[in-house]
């Protein structure tokens, strides 16, 4: 998915200039909105991650997957914006112990998926004007991270001896506050109709409760690498 990703950035990065010279400034419009399609990678740097990384394969990054994001885009300045995001993510990957199997000699599998949405408030600085043929842009901002963490399929019960498998799925939801970094490129096609790519870093992570009470902090920081078109209006 990353060289899905990846050639997809460079496909607007390499069109969008051509586009751009039909571009003649008209009157600048307030408002956007901005629909983002791109591609998560969690970072798993938590005590949860650190301990499960002990007893079973793969890792957090292995929930790479599809982001998508809805932003409205309130232009304060030419340069200067105020950004009203909402971005979702759900990610799951295959994992198995790495010292036991069952009877047969098979792994015992179970599945993990992680769904992260966040509603954040931020702002957005262009360092030229929208007149320009390509936008570089730099920006911060922080918000509202809601989650679902999941583990369903087979497990050990080790307690009392001797050791049994069994099939369970564990669940724990929650809330926390988080921050993002972001730097990206619009190019503008018309008065109206810009196409951008960008990187996003976000920080948040909250402690386990639920069915994962007493299992530490899970870590919802990750890498998001998008692209997407704005609608000035």
């Amino acid at each position: 998915m990353k060289r899905s990703i990846v050639a997809v950035v460079l496909l607007l990065l390499a069109a969008a200039p051509a586009a751009a010279q039909r571009y003649r400034r008209g009157d600048p419009a307030d408002h956007a909105l901005r629909l983002r399609v791109g591609g998560f990678v969690p970072d798993g740097d938590s005590s949860y991650w650190d301990e499960k990384a002990l007893d079973f394969s793969g890792g957090a990054e292995d929930l790479e997957d599809f982001s998508f994001g809805l932003d409205y885009r309130l232009d304060v300045t030419p340069h200067l914006s105020l950004l009203f995001a909402g971005t979702a993510f759900a990610g799951e990957t295959d994992q198995h112990y790495l010292e036991f199997t069952d009877i047969e000699g098979n792994d015992i599998v179970h599945t993990t998926r992680l769904e992260i949405t966040s509603l954040t408030l931020g702002a957005t600085f262009h360092f030229v004007g929208p007149e320009a043929v390509i936008r570089p842009y730099v920006g911060a901002g922080g918000g509202l991270y809601s989650y679902s963490f999941e583990e369903s399929g087979d497990f050990i019960d080790f307690n009392p001896p001797p050791e049994e498998i069994f099939t369970g799925t564990f669940i724990a939801e929650g809330e926390t506050f988080g921050y993002y970094l972001l730097a990206g490129l619009e190019v503008p096609v018309s008065r109206n109709v810009a196409l951008f790519a960008e990187g996003r870093w976000q920080r948040a992570e909250d402690e386990l409760g639920d069915d994962f009470e007493g299992f530490g902090d899970l870590d919802l920081s990750g890498r998001d690498i998008s692209a997407g078109v704005t609608w000035r209006f």
